[in-house]
């Protein structure tokens, strides 16, 4: 009879569990969780900035090659036209901006350069001249630029116009010299390469062209007699500082 009730107490015991199991909307016998069951948090995703967008400032130094092409139509100095080369060191800054379309790269830059970009040439057989000389001083150039980004590297071209301040020489014997100070504008053309390699900072080459196109130019006795035109070449390479991109590497969150 003990065994009766035993078991009775038992099967009431059980009843009331899975009863109270079903009013609270869990299963009678439910397995424990396990890590595998529960659902995998996202994990973040890298997030990429554009690298080249954004403004940047730098420096740069290189050197200049020019050719001077003068013409002097009253015969006072020249009777043909005389060729003066041209060489010298360059150093200045720049600034500018960029904007990233994918791998396409647009923006403007303005570049100034002290220079010394000097050269002379001998007297022409039978005129009283002991020699003439020009000397670049001062470089001023703005241009836009296109180019195509892969990865931390930038290849760009770029075009737009040109100033410069140089002066013009001529001597007659031992001095007096006679010196024809004069500004020029002209046009611009040229290709890079820069290099993200540390943070913010790049580094860059590039070869620029600049032609001043023919315009008068004062010498022998009477004013604006002569002619001369102007050509450049000028490699340089520089540091720049950027900001508002990305950085070399991919960011994350």
């Amino acid at each position: 009879m003990t065994t009766s009730i035993a078991r009775s107490l038992s099967r009431r015991l059980a009843c009331a569990a899975v009863t109270a199991a079903a009013a609270a909307g869990l299963p009678a016998f439910a397995p424990s969780a396990s890590a595998a069951d529960m659902p995998a948090q996202a994990r973040p995703q890298p997030v990429v900035k554009p690298l080249w967008t954004g403004f940047y400032f730098g420096v740069h130094g290189g050197g200049g090659w020019a050719s001077t092409h003068v013409s002097d139509p009253s015969l006072q100095i020249l009777s043909q036209i005389a060729r003066i080369d041209a060489s010298g060191p360059l150093a200045g800054g720049q600034i500018g901006a960029n904007w990233q379309f994918g791998n396409i790269v647009v923006g403007g830059e303005i570049d100034v350069s002290w220079a010394s970009v000097r050269g002379t040439r001998s007297p022409e057989p039978g005129f009283p001249f002991s020699g003439f000389e020009t000397n670049f001083r001062a470089l001023a150039i703005g241009t836009g630029r296109v180019g195509y980004a892969a990865g931390s590297w930038l290849g760009y071209a770029k075009a737009g116009i040109a100033w410069a301040d140089l002066e013009f020489s001529y001597r007659v014997g031992n001095p007096p010299t006679f010196g024809v100070p004069h500004t020029r504008t002209g046009v611009t053309a040229g290709a890079g390469v820069e290099v993200a390699f540390w943070r913010n900072l790049s580094a860059k080459v590039e070869y620029n062209f600049v032609y001043f196109g023919d315009n008068s130019i004062a010498i022998g006795s009477n004013r604006d007699s002569g002619n001369a035109d102007h050509m450049l070449h000028l490699l340089k390479a520089g540091l720049n500082m950027r900001f508002g991109g990305g950085d070399y590497v991919v960011a994350r969150y």
